[in-house]
């Protein structure tokens, strides 16, 4: 299996997370979910998390960048990266993510207020596109 790439537009990481969260939530099942932002805010993640999604809570993982300790250590696994932050960071999170061998989904939340690139030429970019009433399948996708 392939890694699955969504794409979400959002003004602060508490936005990232609230739109990342109710996706896998609702979507997905026996996940483990790695937060990769660009700026440090585990506490403010921590406590929405805690607070919102109590279930997902033991399978959250914080960080400003991956710590292959974490994909190493549960090899079997199926994993949800978070990644938020400016266009250019995360690029380079998936290219790191490409070569990376653990299978699973890439949430791509884009600081809306950074992106150089046309929105719809990243969301033609990606498998699916999140927004605020659900998820959306990209047409031009070849699953």
């Amino acid at each position: 299996m392939k890694k699955i790439k969504l794409c979400c537009f959002t003004v602060n990481s508490t936005h990232a997370c609230i739109i990342a969260n109710n996706f896998i939530n609702n979507e997905l099942k026996n996940v483990k979910v790695i937060y990769i932002n660009e700026k440090s805010e585990k506490r403010k993640l921590k406590n929405i998390i805690s607070r919102f999604y109590k279930k997902m809570d033991d399978n959250s993982f914080y960080t400003e960048w991956l710590n292959e300790k974490i994909t190493h250590d549960y090899m079997n696994e199926t994993f949800v990266f978070v990644v938020n932050g400016k266009e250019e960071f995360i690029t380079k999170v998936n290219k790191y993510l490409d070569i990376n061998e653990s299978v699973g989904y890439i949430i791509n939340c884009y600081d809306i207020f950074d992106i150089t690139e046309s929105t719809k030429e990243i969301i033609n970019s990606h498998d699916y596109y999140i927004n605020t009433t659900g998820i959306v399948k990209n047409e031009t996708s070849t699953m």
